[in-house]
């Protein structure tokens, strides 16, 4: 599979490292039943969702783009976002432009086809890559995910059925599972 497959709607465009120099990112903040939702998106697709303030948020969106020139705007690839969020049985499909090693872009597709309302664990994913060993390495990709939500790392848990971690938090990760499960 390539990383520019369509996976339920989602397709992901990796970001070169040329394009990431002087890119234009449009950003901007929402309120979402979540709390504060930051989204950022270049002319090609969705490259970065976020929890909390938009200061925070801002400066990560820097550190992740450093050399790229963000701009506060709002754009209808925000909106699709905020829709599949906020009901994810939307028919939106919706583009990601992010940058991750070949591995991580991998793992990432892959989370795409773990369908809403269910979860698998970390182990699952590492065997469905055909890595059945780099279960650790899985997991440390899936905590890298720069777009919560979309890209459903929220959905994977420890083999065990316990949730194991979430970079935004359990309480979130608890709350979008039980949100996905009551569609």
């Amino acid at each position: 599979m390539s990383n520019q497959d369509i996976i339920n709607g989602y397709k992901i465009i990796p970001m070169t490292s040329s394009e990431e120099n002087y890119l234009i990112i449009n950003y901007d903040s929402y309120d979402s039943i979540y709390g504060n939702i930051f989204i950022a998106s270049t002319n090609k697709g969705i490259c970065y969702i976020g929890l909390g303030s938009e200061t925070e948020m801002l400066e990560e969106l820097r550190k992740r783009y450093s050399l790229s020139d963000l701009v506060k705007k709002t754009d209808q690839q925000h909106s699709a976002a905020i829709s599949q969020i906020t009901d994810p049985d939307s028919a939106a499909e919706i583009t990601f432009h992010i940058k991750g090693s070949d591995f991580q872009l991998e793992v990432w597709n892959e989370l795409l086809n773990t369908e809403c309302g269910k979860t698998c664990s970390y182990k699952d994913i590492a065997e469905k890559i055909g890595k059945p060993k780099a279960v650790r390495a899985v997991a440390t990709a899936i905590g890298q995910n720069p777009v919560t939500f979309l890209i459903p790392c929220h959905r994977i848990i420890r083999s065990d059925g316990t949730l194991g971690g979430y970079y935004w938090g359990l309480d979130i990760k608890k709350k979008i599972l039980k949100h996905e499960s009551f569609r």
